[in-house]
């Protein structure tokens, strides 16, 4: 196919690439060369408070603007995920679309310069951040892992008050153990009544474990006392009443607990790191051919 409009764009000393397509690319619709800048750089995101030295390497790109027009960084001509591949020679196949381009090297560095400008007054890279642990999230981490995180400090904080509670209500329980076993039983009742009080312990003792056993704590699923079926000695029913009222108060404040544990795992703010303009360090700077379909150009042009 021969070239029908010639290269609208010379600028001396200027690098110039063009953007490689793959042949099922080409083929597919009318494609027109059309002139963009494209700004290879590193940016530098950095914060004393987040302990954070962050390196990107990016690209950014925009089309050369026609006469005397601004350029528009807003718009990228290139979306800036996409991988670049670039090649040094035109594509045979595709024409170049007319335009009046009057750019020169020097409104080349005003064209980089604008960007910078841009990049320093928008551009934030945002970390998750823990006011209570003062843990800052990694560029990378997504919010569930962050709080994953958090919920981790948080069980490390309230341990040491779970050990303390369990150890409370546990010394409760062997006081009324002790209480109870001074109670006066007729040889005729041991077999019988002390093997019910010693299983009525026994499965106390066990509720209190789970209890105990993580901090969510069974505290929503904990298992009651079985009911009792017959008559109880008014021994027997103030045993069962201890039993039952230590159970709740080691519920009730297991339950405070973990209120306090939710608040402490679910706390966090957005944290912005802005970009300084010296912490944009361009690494190059190039014309770069974009082919764009005929039809879609001319219908956004009009």
């Amino acid at each position: 196919m021969t070239k029908d409009a010639p290269k609208p764009l010379h600028i001396k000393d200027a690098q110039e690439f063009w953007l490689h397509l793959t042949d099922a690319e080409v083929s597919a619709s009318r494609l027109l060369y059309r002139p963009a800048m494209l700004i290879e750089c590193r940016v530098n995101f950095r914060s004393l408070r987040a302990g954070l030295h962050h390196s990107e390497e990016r690209h950014y790109s925009a089309w050369i603007p026609e006469s005397d027009l601004a350029i528009d960084w807003d718009k990228p001509a290139i979306s800036a995920d996409r991988e670049l591949k670039y090649q040094a020679v035109a594509n045979a196949n595709i024409d170049y679309e007319p335009g009046t381009y009057e750019t020169t090297l020097a409104e080349f560095a005003q064209y980089e310069t604008e960007l910078i400008d841009k990049l320093a007054r928008a551009e934030k890279l945002r970390l998750y951040f823990n006011p209570v642990f003062g843990l800052f999230s990694a560029p990378e981490d997504d919010l569930k892992d962050f709080l994953a995180r958090i919920a981790e400090a948080a069980l490390g904080r309230v341990e040491p008050e779970l050990k303390r509670l369990r150890n409370k209500f546990e010394l409760q329980l062997e006081q009324i153990r002790e209480r109870h076993a001074a109670i006066d039983v007729s040889a005729e009742e041991i077999s019988d009544t002390w093997i019910t009080r010693q299983r009525w312990f026994f499965e106390s003792e066990n509720r209190l474990a789970q209890l105990f056993s993580t901090l969510a704590g069974r505290v929503f699923r904990s298992t009651k006392p079985k009911p009792i079926t017959g008559p109880l000695t008014l021994a027997d029913t103030e045993l069962r009443e201890d039993l039952a009222r230590i159970e709740q108060e080691a519920g009730e404040a297991l339950k405070k607990l973990y209120d306090e544990y939710v608040t402490l795992a679910g706390e966090y703010d957005v944290f912005e790191i802005g970009l300084q303009p010296d912490n944009v360090k361009v690494t190059r700077r190039l014309v770069l051919w974009v082919p764009v379909i005929q039809e879609h150009h001319a219908a956004a042009s009009e």
